[in-house]
């Protein structure tokens, strides 16, 4: 067992970083092969979610981007280097530049209480977004 197991880190994306880039630079420097995203708080801005279009297997999807500043509800997911991430997803996540899968999922609350979500297909902080998150 390392030493880092079972032990909550916290990276923060500060305002106009990229969600997913500061996580993956933060893993990647960290050297850790496997980690689980155990939440998140802060504000987001210009928010792309990926979510189904259809209720059937092989699951199609599509991004879905939302303009405007929101506060983080729900956040949370897992981040591997790419070859032990689950096959069947390979076609959803056609990212093959990132050595990581990234596979986050969040929810955002907007002006008037609206909360949209989804898989991060991409995003960035608006005033800041703390990220938690433990090595596995």
């Amino acid at each position: 067992m390392n030493s880092y197991q079972n032990q909550i880190y916290e990276v923060t994306v500060e305002g106009g970083e990229d969600i997913r880039e500061v996580i993956t630079n933060y893993i990647l420097e960290n050297k850790w092969e496997q980690v689980y995203i155990t939440g998140a708080v802060g504000s987001v801005i210009d928010m792309i979610f990926t979510t189904p279009v259809r209720n059937e297997l092989p699951l199609k999807t599509e991004s879905v981007p939302v303009e405007g500043a929101a506060e983080v509800v729900g956040f949370m997911g897992e981040v591997m280097k790419r070859e032990m991430m689950d096959t069947a997803l390979e076609a959803i996540y056609p990212d093959k530049n990132n050595p990581l899968f990234v596979h986050i999922h969040t929810s955002c609350a907007y002006k008037g209480g609206i909360v949209r979500g989804g898989g991060l297909a991409g995003g960035k902080a608006f005033r800041s977004v703390r990220v938690f998150m433990t090595p596995i």
